[in-house]
């Protein structure tokens, strides 16, 4: 076969990049085609480019001429012929009010064309060039989408047809398939280095292709179909050391493009170890605590503390703050059930310098006989900075991993607005996003004496830690430090002397502790002598002078009254608040 023409096919939306992006394919020996706005766009930059709506004219004189049809005293005159198809109405320019463009059988046709001589002379035939490569964005449905006064026709108008069709077309024939801007200068530096894109990129390439037309498709389907389908898409962004067992590997993290949260997974960057799915996934409840809480400090004392949040399981087993002494949050929490936390991921919002490094590695010798051993044993470390010492004393521990990134200096809640858990039968449960945080101006009621500023801390602590456990969850907490949690347990009685007991075993006095019950308390007083106290008496029994409760059940005057009585200043969050999640 005779060497041809390389040619590519350019039609995007967004014109950003792009002028710089072709003058490098011309620079290679291309030939440009563009839509009508593309190619307008390319030749005010002085680029030399032909619309498509040309090329697709010239085809249809090349098979006129082969079927005998010409326009002209001069048949082989191919411009004059296209001339004069014009002057009779017969052009290929954009129609339907734009809506019909760049579409169409030829160019489909030459992108899927397979590279065999009988296609090749088809082509040729036909008058349709061979498209090497095509860069194609689509109309931003999704942002038309996101409008508040969106209506089915206004999305109608910005869902592309043409785009994707021609993604994919390109995709199933091999191409070198452009569809994320992000891809322009890896496709230009390999054309430019190797004068072709190799099979694996391409490969690449075309994945994102199908990636990308699929989760355009959903978005429409999702907006179309007002809650009839629904979906998840991702890409890998990690391959996981291993997943929950060793049974259940290879694991990986996947995450969606279109998530730009800056303290989203993918954005976290591996300074030593392999994370795995263990780790992910206690990991992300870490992330979920301290942004919930630095959210509740932020709106109660205009600036948040240095929050430290170790967790176990998928559940926490310590947090603690300090609002001068970041060492201190991290002592604390690790003194907060010094048992559990070994092998557990922990979570900071401030920088782990070499003092803080010290303290996540060992434990201080007056603690040994408390916590029995010399080291805290953490397996995870995420925080927003590591100072190079803090790196080379806690990477020692060849299984210990540290990921770091800054945005945990200023945690925000997650802007999402809903949660979706997907089961192995490839089923899914989406429900909304929990978005309440504690605040005293954001109670149904509060009862008791008025908290001042230390008893808010604990208040802020105990409902952190039991809004954020699996249910039943109930907790203590004293001193800007989670002292007990019961969790994940049927029996709510149980889950409130859990925590008791986990407190008490870790030497914590619960005398003017706060509690917190993501559930509401269906009894005040136990109903007989032969029964177990329930969950207000307990938390009176131990010591406790406050708490955080929903504001509900049958009994919810007799509860807040065995409050008032009792003296113990209690918030009651409203009952559509509730914790109650995590159902496993």
């Amino acid at each position: 076969m005779e060497e041809r023409k390389k040619f590519a096919l350019i039609s995007v939306y967004h014109k950003e990049g792009i002028v710089d992006f072709a003058k490098a394919l011309l620079a290679m020996g291309f030939e440009l085609l563009a839509s009508s706005g593309t190619c307008r766009h390319l030749r005010e930059a002085g680029l030399e480019v032909k619309d498509v709506a040309d090329m697709l004219l010239e085809s249809f004189v090349i098979q006129a001429q082969r079927g005998g049809i010409t326009f002209s005293e001069e048949p082989q005159d191919i411009p004059l012929m296209m001339a004069q198809m014009r002057e009779h109405g017969m052009d290929a320019s954009a129609m339907l009010g734009h809506r019909v463009v760049t579409l169409s059988r030829e160019v489909a046709a030459a992108l899927l064309a397979r590279y065999l001589e009988a296609d090749l002379e088809e082509l040729v035939n036909r008058g349709i060039p061979w498209i090497d490569l095509i860069c194609c964005d689509f109309y931003p449905a999704r942002d038309a989408i996101a409008k508040i006064d969106a209506t089915i026709d206004s999305v109608n108008e910005m869902t592309d047809i043409g785009g994707p069709t021609m993604v994919r077309a390109a995709a199933k024939g091999s191409r070198i398939v452009i569809c994320d801007p992000a891809d322009h200068e890896l496709v230009i530096n390999l054309l430019q280095a190797e004068g072709d894109v190799n099979k694996e990129t391409r490969q690449q390439l075309r994945a994102k292709a199908f990636a990308t037309t699929g989760v355009y498709d959903l978005d429409l389907a999702r907006f179309y179909g007002q809650g009839e389908y629904d979906g998840v898409f991702g890409k890998r962004v990690l391959t996981l050391g291993k997943g929950e067992t060793d049974a259940q590997s290879p694991a990986a993290l996947y995450s969606s493009r279109q998530i730009t949260y800056p303290l989203a997974w993918k954005n976290f960057c591996i300074i030593s170890g392999s994370p795995s799915y263990v780790n992910s996934a206690d990991g992300e409840r870490c992330r979920q605590i301290i942004c919930r809480g630095a959210e509740a400090f932020r709106r109660t004392f205009r600036q948040i503390p240095n929050i430290a949040v170790a967790c176990k399981h998928g559940n926490p087993c310590g947090l603690a703050i300090s609002w001068n002494y970041p060492v201190k949050a991290i002592h604390n929490t690790l003194l907060g059930d010094p048992i559990a936390v070994m092998g557990g991921e922990i979570m900071t919002n401030f920088a782990i310098t070499d003092e803080v490094g010290q303290m996540l590695l060992a434990v201080p010798e007056e603690d040994h006989p408390r916590v029995r051993r010399k080291n805290w044993g953490a397996d995870v470390i995420f925080a927003p900075e590591f100072s190079e010492s803090s790196v080379m004393l806690l990477g020692k521990r060849e299984k210990r991993k540290l990921l770091v990134n800054e945005a945990l200096f200023d945690p925000q809640m997650v802007p999402g607005k809903r949660m979706i858990r997907v089961f192995d039968t490839e089923e899914f449960l989406i429900q909304g996003l929990p978005d309440y945080v504690f605040t005293l101006d954001n109670l149904d009621e509060l009862v008791g004496p008025a908290p001042v500023q230390d008893d808010i801390i604990d208040m802020i602590i105990a409902w952190l830690a039991a809004w954020q456990s699996d249910s039943n969850a109930a907790t203590v907490a004293k001193d800007g430090t989670l002292c007990g949690l019961g969790c994940g347990d049927q029996d709510r009685i149980w889950c409130c002397q859990e925590a008791i007991a986990k407190a008490e075993r870790a030497g914590h006095d619960l005398n003017g502790a706060k509690f917190g019950s993501d559930g509401f308390f269906p009894y005040a007083r136990r109903k007989g002598d032969d029964q177990p106290l329930e969950g207000p008496e307990l938390f009176a029994q131990a010591g406790c002078n406050g708490g955080v409760v929903p504001a509900d059940g049958q009994n919810l005057v007799e509860v807040k009254a065995f409050f008032r009585e009792a003296k113990m200043s209690v918030a009651f969050v409203p009952a559509k608040h509730r914790g109650f999640m995590f159902h496993a």
